[in-house]
């Protein structure tokens, strides 16, 4: 899945940061220039936990939502603005969760906004440890990136196929690759049975009610296979079933004081006792 890779790809990117900037300041030449200790192992434990947060990003915003996944991040790279680390460092880590903020989040607030967010942020920790002059300066360079950003974003919508002008019906070779999932069935999730579904749960089990496979939940959620997997363990459980299978049947079932009323043809608030 995209996002996946991209967390993966970059917390590896900030690990490797991480080793560098703790190297270089250790072996800084120039006394005078050279951070004390304790900073470059604080700044060390932040890059080391921003890149850990990057590693289990689809786990995180499964959990605290988009929201609360980038909260995170930003705290930590404005952690590290405030402790002077060199522009390069910090500007990279700016860069880095405005492009991932885009990717994750762009259907909900928008680029510009992100970008709008990102360079606040930024100037602020900024001018806290370098000046204005440099918070200015490294504040034009994001914004730079976020024009260029949103650019790229608009013209791979506007390459991207447009669904009204595809086909209607694909050709036979087409179709021979095409899975012809059914649309999920409706489930009655007011019933006590299915009430302790959390929601998450319930989107799993509309989807298993289309015969949709854990990879095309997967799909479908932007969450990874091993997830779905727990959540189909947890609705098992909730509902006293140890298959898809039974987990459907029990999905569809419809109530029984409805399906008595509608054998006798009589609607249940007519009937009497």
């Amino acid at each position: 899945m995209r996002d996946k890779r991209l967390g993966r790809t970059l917390a590896i990117g900030i690990a490797a940061l991480a080793v560098f900037n703790t190297v270089s300041s250790l072996s800084m030449p120039i006394a005078d220039r050279r951070p004390s200790l304790g900073m470059t192992l604080a700044v060390a434990v932040a890059l080391v936990a921003h890149s850990t947060v990057y590693w289990f990003s689809d786990r995180l915003r499964e959990r605290l939502t988009v929201a609360g996944y980038l909260a995170i991040q930003a705290t930590l790279v404005f952690l590290v603005g405030l402790t002077g680390t060199i522009v390069p460092v910090v500007l990279t880590l700016y860069v880095a969760l405005t492009v991932e903020a885009i990717v994750v989040a762009e259907s909900q607030w928008g680029t510009m906004a992100i970008t709008t967010g990102a360079i606040v942020l930024l100037g602020a920790s900024a001018a806290f440890a370098w000046g204005v002059y440099r918070a200015a300066t490294v504040g034009l360079l994001l914004a730079v990136v976020g024009v260029l950003a949103h650019a790229v974003a608009a013209l791979v919508r506007r390459d991207a196929p447009d669904p009204q002008s595809a086909p209607a019906r694909p050709g036979a070779e087409e179709a021979a690759n095409i899975r012809q999932v059914p649309a999920p069935a409706e489930v009655d999730f007011d019933r006590r049975d299915l009430a302790r579904l959390t929601a998450r749960e319930r989107e799993v089990l509309r989807s298993l009610t289309s015969g949709a496979r854990t990879i095309e939940i997967a799909e479908q959620l932007d969450i990874a296979e091993r997830t779905v997997k727990a959540h189909l363990a947890n609705i098992y459980q909730k509902l006293g079933v140890d298959s898809r299978t039974a987990a459907v049947a029990m999905a569809l079932q419809r109530d029984s004081s409805t399906d008595n009323a509608a054998s006798d043809g009589v609607p249940p608030a007519n009937r009497t006792s």
